[in-house]
């Protein structure tokens, strides 16, 4: 969908989960805008900041030889559309930092290019509950 509405991002967010779970690097390239920052926030207090790239290949190892569909979880607690700017609120239950890690993403979007990016990736990081 390449529309500046609800029922697109939301789509979008859909393929950026499916995507990252499969470590589909070429579709995360459209997804994610050059000028993509990601910041994680630890539950020690540890802030790691990235940039596409860094981002990219950090997706790609914690992906690596794991079953996309066994990732998909996720709640999504808001998604708005502003003109050409979007946002969602969303928590999810993936390997990124840790075996299975409770993340709350605040995930901002542009609509550029005909298409949604995301400009940024607000995040806080935690051991998930129910993998302890």
């Amino acid at each position: 969908m390449t529309e500046k509405t609800e029922e697109a991002l939301h789509a979008k967010v859909q393929d950026l989960m499916k995507y990252g779970t499969s470590a589909n690097m070429e579709e995360l390239d459209r997804i994610y805008h050059d000028d993509i920052v990601v910041m994680d926030l630890g539950i020690d207090g540890r802030l790691v900041t990235l940039r596409k790239d860094g981002f990219m290949a950090m997706l790609k190892e914690a992906f690596k030889d794991k079953i996309p569909e066994d990732h998909m979880w996720s709640k999504i607690h808001s998604l708005t559309v502003e003109g050409d700017k979007g946002h969602v609120l969303i928590s999810r239950k993936i390997p990124v930092g840790g075996p299975k890690m409770h993340i709350e993403l605040s995930i901002d979007f542009v609509f550029e290019d005909g298409r949604w990016q995301v400009t940024r990736e607000v995040n806080f990081s935690r051991p998930d509950v129910e993998a302890a």
